[in-house]
């Protein structure tokens, strides 16, 4: 046990820790800035060397974290330092690798355009865009859009409708904010980014996109102001729409899925020497399949051959999305227990996948070569043979035994094993061990039990926000798909989760909860649109309005954390 703890001890004192290195953005213009984040995999007070880094780029502000999370029992700690910076030149510039405590991150290239990126529309304080990386693209092949807010003006709120586009796979990537200069003044741009996969060929129409921002109160107009009207800073923008061609998928030479992505690797990995297998021991052959430009869902399962001689146990196979600057990463990764079950070579065929290159616009495959296994007869083989032997000689007669046996020399060897004693150290030893271990595993469950009332809170105000989240969601879908009985019933969920009230179940309850006469007649304007035989329409810009405004009055109180600071200060 003392040996056990001091490996452990070792382990964890000798664990070199990550620092990793990434930017919101690597292309930029002259006069815009972005955020650089360092990662450290372990908790410290320290601070990085910036000098290098001032070279090319002003270090507009800093900021720095430690996270807390708990994965499985243990507890991990992670300290973070973001970093806003400015280029100080056109071209190609260098973030030089940072070193903390031994770790070393990757140098990264940042280009540095020569005007700013600017709306078509400069004239007006704020205004939006979108943008695609395409004008056309294949099935299921990655497209980039792009939606961008500029303003000239402080902003103390921006609510953007989601992005919904038919028969198409829409994954939003980001969102970041920066700095820039529009026609010659300070400004800031809201940038959205979405991955978009269209499932079927033809004209593919991205929709407009609404906008719904409000003005710092400092941006009304004096009348406005002195009178106390709230609307009037309040500003609802759209985007124009978008058509692109999708094409259908070009021909292939062989039946594997359609693969469109900007670039596709296998990895393989053995958990032992494939040169030196025993009959009966297992090994674990994982195979990770990565595409650029592809979700995880896109991959295809690997169809692998199964020689005779080796017995395959296949592991439900592990995907994931990683989200970059150019796009998603998606891999998957399958995992397969090859079990011999006799001697000899055993050759693995190699495994191809063959994909369309976005890039190039031609196939390519990617190869994993083939593999030989040489299998041994090993301990499985030895205890069959024994067995079998065993069964043998269970046919023949057994072997005469002697009746006459001195067993005076049986005695004397247990009588001199008998007086042979441990020595005290030992007993001492194993006692100061036993209680070590106890002491540690009293603070170990201790501890546990601290952490796991932590991470209860903390999942509950997680849930809770989420379902808010998810309920607002679904009530703004409601609204933009014009669905009246679907909407009424989502802002009764959502008042329900808002006002942590199971009791409501009418719209008349929502008014009352609300006490805002205005939203009453909007929501009797609703139930009436409903059930009523007489065919009436509703507006439903000034109900989401009203409850844009409640959901907001709250957050400002309860979360002042996650309210949107203004992006331009006059």
């Amino acid at each position: 046990m003392a040996l056990l703890l001091t490996l452990l001890f070792t382990a964890v004192n000798t664990y070199a820790a990550n620092l990793t290195a990434s930017v919101d953005r690597d292309i930029l213009g002259l006069d815009e800035t972005f955020t650089l984040v360092l990662r450290y995999d372990r908790q410290i007070n320290a601070t990085p060397d910036y000098e290098l880094l001032r070279k090319d780029f002003d270090i507009l502000n800093t900021q720095s974290g430690t996270q807390m999370s708990i994965i499985n029992g243990n507890m991990e700690a992670s300290t973070e330092w973001k970093i806003a910076l400015a280029p100080k030149r056109i071209g190609q510039l260098l973030i030089p690798s940072f070193n903390i405590d031994g770790a070393v991150s990757d140098a990264i290239q940042i280009t540095v355009e020569g005007k700013s990126r600017s709306p078509q529309n400069g004239d007006n304080q704020v205004t939006v865009e979108l943008e695609t990386n395409k004008d056309s693209a294949y099935v299921q092949e990655q497209i980039i859009v792009t939606l961008r807010l500029y303003t000239t003006v402080g902003l103390s709120g921006i609510d953007l409708q989601p992005l919904q586009v038919k028969d198409a796979l829409v994954v939003q990537l980001d969102e970041k904010q920066y700095q820039t200069k529009i026609n010659g003044r300070p400004g800031a741009v809201v940038e959205t980014r979405y991955a978009l996969f269209p499932q079927q060929s033809g004209e593919l129409l991205i929709p407009s996109v609404l906008y719904q921002v409000s003005l710092d109160a400092g941006q009304q107009d004096l009348w406005d102001r002195f009178y106390g009207n709230s609307q009037s800073n309040i500003r609802r923008l759209r985007t124009e729409e978008q058509r692109l061609a999708i094409k259908s998928a070009p021909a292939a030479n062989n039946s594997q899925a359609w693969l469109p992505a900007n670039n596709v690797e296998l990895v393989e990995h053995w958990s032992a020497s494939v040169d030196s297998l025993k009959v009966g021991e297992p090994i674990t052959r994982t195979i990770t399949i990565k595409a650029d430009g592809l979700t995880a869902g896109q991959i295809a399962p690997l169809q692998l051959s199964n020689p005779d001689g080796l017995t395959f146990y296949n592991d439900q196979a592990q995907t994931d999305d990683q989200k970059t600057t150019a796009g998603i990463l998606g891999s998957r990764i399958e995992t397969i227990a090859i079990v011999p079950t006799k001697t000899g070579s055993f050759t693995l065929p190699e495994i191809k996948v063959n994909w369309w290159d976005t890039n190039n616009q031609r196939f390519q495959t990617a190869t994993l070569p083939a593999v030989t296994l040489n299998v041994s007869s090993g301990a499985m083989s030895s205890t069959l043979d024994d067995t079998a032997n065993a069964q043998v000689d269970d046919t023949t007669e057994p072997a005469a035994v002697p009746v006459n046996t001195d067993l005076s020399s049986l005695s004397t060897t247990d009588a001199d094993t008998q007086t042979e004693s441990a020595p005290t150290w030992l007993y001492l030893t194993n006692l100061l061990t036993l209680l070590t271990s106890l002491f540690f595993g009293w603070q170990w469950l201790r501890a546990k039990k601290m952490q796991q009332a932590v991470q209860d809170t903390h999942q509950h105000e997680k849930l809770s926000l989420e379902s808010e989240a998810a309920a607002w969601s679904n009530l703004k879908h409601a609204l933009g798909d014009n669905n009246l009985p679907q909407l009424r019933k989502s802002i009764i969920e959502w008042s329900r989760i808002y006002w942590q009230d199971k009791t409501l179940s009418s719209l008349q309850g929502v008014a009352a909860r609300a006490k805002n006469p205005e939203l009453d007649i909007h929501l009797q304007n609703l139930d009436s649109a409903i059930f009523s035989s007489q065919n009436t329409g509703v507006d439903t810009d000034p109900l989401l309005q009203l409850l844009v405004n409640i959901r907001r009055r709250k957050y400002k109180k309860t979360a002042a954390g996650e309210q949107l600071q203004p992006l331009y200060k006059t």
